[in-house]
C-alpha cells in the first residue's frame, strides 16, 4: 500500500528521530521528526497543502499525535500510517559527527551546506560552507553537484535531516547529515 501511495505521489512523512531514520528508512520519504514542537510547522513548509500524505511511525500513538498536529494545520489528507519496523523496503542516510566532519575538511572533503536562519549564519558558520536555509527548500529544492559529497548541518540535526531526506529523495545519493548539528561542532572546538 505505501509504495502504490508513493506511486500515486504522496508524500511518505517519516517522523522518526533522524538517527532512526538514517538506520533505515523507506526509499523517497521525508524525514520531519515528531519530537520537535516545530513539526508541524515544518511540514507545513516542506509539503504542499492538499498532497495525500501517508506516515512512517515508531507507535500507533506517534500517529495519533501527527493526525491531530496536522489537521491543526489544515492537513487532514491522510492517507494512514505504517509502523517502521514493519517496513519491507528500506534505505539509510549516513549519519556523521562532526568530529569526522572537521577531519574531512581538513582533506577537500564534502561540499557543507548550512541549512540555518540567516540570522544564525551571520552569528557563527563553518567557513567554507554554503549557506542555504531550510525554509527556502520547501519551494525549491537548491542546484547542488551530484558528484561530490555534501554534508548537511543545522543548529542540532534536525533540520538538516529534513534537508538531507529531501536531498536523498531527489537523487542525491553522496549525501550526510551532521549529527549535533553548530552546537556539537562549536562545543568540539572547546
Amino acid at each position: 500500500d505505501l509504495r502504490q501511495a508513493k506511486k500515486d505521489g504522496a508524500v511518505v512523512l517519516d517522523l522518526r528521530s533522524p538517527a532512526m531514520f538514517g538506520a533505515g528508512h523507506y526509499p523517497g520519504s521525508l524525514n520531519i521528526g515528531l519530537g520537535s514542537p516545530s513539526f508541524s510547522t515544518w511540514t507545513g513548509f516542506m509539503v504542499p497543502g492538499g498532497k495525500a500524505i501517508a506516515l512512517v511511525v515508531g507507535s500507533a500513538e506517534e500517529a495519533k499525535k501527527a493526525r491531530l498536529e496536522l489537521a491543526r494545520i489544515g492537513f487532514d489528507n491522510l492517507l494512514g500510517y505504517v509502523k517502521a519496523d514493519a517496513l519491507t523496503e528500506t534505505r539509510k542516510l549516513a549519519q556523521t559527527s562532526v568530529q569526522d566532519l572537521k577531519a574531512s575538511l581538513k582533506n577537500d572533503g564534502p561540499l557543507l551546506l548550512d541549512v540555518r536562519t540567516p540570522t544564525e549564519w551571520k552569528g557563527e558558520h563553518i567557513e567554507g560552507a554554503r549557506h542555504i536555509p531550510l525554509s527556502t527548500f520547501g519551494k525549491q529544492l537548491p542546484d547542488l553537484p551530484n558528484d561530490r559529497p555534501i554534508a548537511i548541518i543545522c543548529g542540532s540535526g534536525y533540520r538538516s535531516s529534513i534537508a538531507t531526506s529531501m536531498l536523498q529523495a531527489r537523487g542525491y545519493e553522496r549525501v550526510e547529515n551532521v549529527t549535533g548539528g553548530m552546537a556539537a561542532f562549536t562545543e568540539a572546538e572547546q
